[in-house]
């Protein structure tokens, strides 16, 4: 939707109407910054409009980017017309980060987007950084993690995978995740690799949320039993 880029404007210059209803007085630092923060902060939430998630996740981001933005203009213009803002001011910028919570949700469930290809396989560092990204997908979409004991080439194991997949190379072996998978899709996966590599042991899990550390710790441990 084009005009959603729109919604934030019209709350910046909604949040400003008090400066219409009053003769301003005297222009007070705190409300000059609340209106530049405004301003950038609706600026941010019109670009959000552009943001490749489904339609119901970008208008959760722009509203709740929208919302607070309201709230600061508000303040800023009760401010410079030298009035104290009221209590109930800030309940934009409450909305506003409810918004952004359901936007959370939505983002976190069959809406949303697989995370980017590494190029390559990833080191345990790169799946450490990744760990609240994977995390907040596994909440709503879970993730099938495959653990497999291997000395293999990395880039022999990397031509295995299917598109979206990521791999990491752990200190005993590599950490697959299928995003989007199913059980059946790592069985799979699975035979054809014992048909190609030598692998001393594998774990596999439906990670359907949680600590990943904690997780990776279980398959590490049921792969060990299996050595």
């Amino acid at each position: 939707m084009r005009a959603l880029f729109l919604l934030p404007w019209g709350l910046f210059l909604l949040g400003l109407l008090p400066l219409l209803l009053a003769s301003p007085g005297e222009a007070g630092g705190r409300g000059l910054g609340l209106l530049v923060a405004s301003l950038l902060l609706s600026a941010v939430a019109s670009l959000y409009s552009r943001f490749p998630v489904a339609f119901p996740v970008q208008l959760a981001l722009v509203l709740g980017l929208g919302l607070l933005a309201f709230e600061l203009a508000l303040e800023s213009a009760l401010r410079l017309v030298g009035l104290d803002p009221p209590g109930y001011t800030a309940l934009g910028g409450v909305l506003g980060a409810l918004a952004l919570g359901v936007a959370f949700f939505l983002g976190t469930g069959r809406e949303a987007p697989l995370l980017p290809p590494l190029p390559g396989v990833g080191t345990r560092e790169d799946l450490l950084r990744l760990a609240g990204a994977l995390e907040g997908l596994a909440l709503r979409r879970p993730l099938v993690l495959v653990y497999l004991a291997t000395d293999a080439p990395p880039e022999r194991l990397e031509a295995e995978l299917r598109r979206g997949d990521l791999a990491f190379r752990l200190s005993g072996g590599y950490l697959l995740v299928l995003q989007g998978g199913r059980p059946e899709d790592a069985l799979g996966l699975l035979k054809r690799l014992r048909s190609r590599f030598p692998l001393s042991a594998y774990a596999v899990e439906r990670w359907k949320g949680g600590s990943l550390e904690k997780v990776l710790a279980r398959l590490e441990a049921e792969a060990l039993l299996q050595s």
